[in-house]
């Protein structure tokens, strides 16, 4: 008589566990996780497979554990991305050892690095003054203006939106007569917003930014659907974009070298960054978050609650100090020089005194 042993470890090869462990956990995890763990344990088994060259479970050491952070830095991943896929590759080795694949303890052998309270904020910004520039520039340009990319550029650069709020929209989510921009979570035809409902909402646009997304879907536009028969508002040849064609979209609108000369000395016309498909590599492009973060520092600049921009651009106050608002030191000193510029400490010693002086 044969039989499968209860007591016997399995021997799991390693792309099989991380598939496993992905498909235990994907119900309970929300937007993006499933993508980010997938890409993460995808770099995990690049470096198994390339320095170890192992091919099961049982085989995983502490020390080949332990050495995934040099590899990672000689990679020069930065260091919070470091952080991140550390963090991640434990927590599947802690699974594993839940399982009874492997011994319990083996996780601790990655021991993710610390990071200073500058490397867990990106510096990365297309400032306040750099979106106007783009923005005037394709405003007054005759071939460029009410176009995709310049349409796509008004409406981050107004409202902070992420690319899955961006993806999720759909021409009907315009409101041209009252100038509003409905965000409607709708996971069932696969464009959730990054937290749901919670992340739902109306914003309204001035007049400038609403006539430039008039102009583009009178003119521009593609007449595309989706697979649910939706018209997304920014819409590619294929129908709804993936957020990784939204980033493109914003490398290839953001090069400078489309209202100024190169400043990496390349001639336009013949630099192969142009293409949609290697604009990322332009050292001037950004992609859509340095945008997202001017935005809110401009509105906060021109004085909105912090509150306001947190709702708008579906966030927290808490998040946008330490993550996004990123004057410059003359934008800092603007915000407060209305509140400090006229107080005199042998003359206000009390509130109601200031209120005095300004009424």
């Amino acid at each position: 008589m044969t039989g499968d042993d209860p007591d016997r470890t399995p021997d799991v090869g390693i792309p099989g566990a991380m598939d496993q462990f992905i498909r235990r956990n994907k119900l309970n995890w929300k937007g993006e996780t499933t993508r980010t763990y997938r890409k993460s344990l995808d770099t995990f088994e690049e470096y198994l497979t390339e320095r170890c060259s192992e091919e099961s479970v049982v085989d995983l050491q502490r020390w080949m554990l332990g050495q995934y952070q040099d590899w990672l830095v000689e990679r020069d991943y930065a260091a919070a991305t470091v952080q991140s896929k550390q963090k991640q590759a434990r927590r599947w080795i802690k699974w594993l050892e839940s399982q009874g694949l492997v011994e319990v303890g083996l996780h601790l052998a990655i021991q993710p690095i610390r990071l200073s309270d500058e490397e867990q904020t990106s510096s990365d910004i297309l400032t306040p003054k750099q979106i106007q520039q783009f923005l005037t520039y394709y405003r007054n340009s005759t071939r460029w203006r009410g176009t995709r990319r310049h349409a796509l550029l008004e409406v981050i650069a107004h409202i902070a939106a992420r690319r899955s709020g961006i993806r999720a929209l759909d021409v009907d989510d315009w409101d041209s007569d009252n100038r509003k921009l409905a965000f409607i979570n709708r996971p069932e035809h696969d464009t959730r917003l990054k937290r749901g409902e919670s992340h739902q909402r109306k914003v309204v646009l001035s007049s400038e930014p609403a006539k430039i997304l008039d102009e583009y879907i009178a003119q521009y536009r593609m007449n595309k659907h989706d697979a649910h028969g939706r018209e997304p508002l920014f819409a590619s040849r294929q129908g709804r974009p993936t957020k990784s064609t939204i980033t493109n979209w914003l490398y290839t609108a953001t090069q400078p070298c489309i209202m100024q000369e190169c400043p990496h000395s390349k001639e336009r016309h013949s630099c192969e960054w142009t293409k949609q498909t290697k604009a990322s590599q332009c050292p001037s492009s950004s992609s859509p978050h340095p945008i997202r973060r001017g935005s809110i520092t401009w509105q906060i600049n021109i004085g909105r609650d912090p509150k306001d921009v947190a709702a708008r651009a579906a966030t927290t106050p808490e998040v946008i100090r330490r993550y996004y608002d990123r004057p410059d030191l003359d934008a800092e000193l603007r915000r407060r020089i209305t509140e400090f510029d006229n107080i005199d400490i042998c003359k206000h010693a009390d509130p109601t005194d200031v209120d005095e002086d300004i009424d």
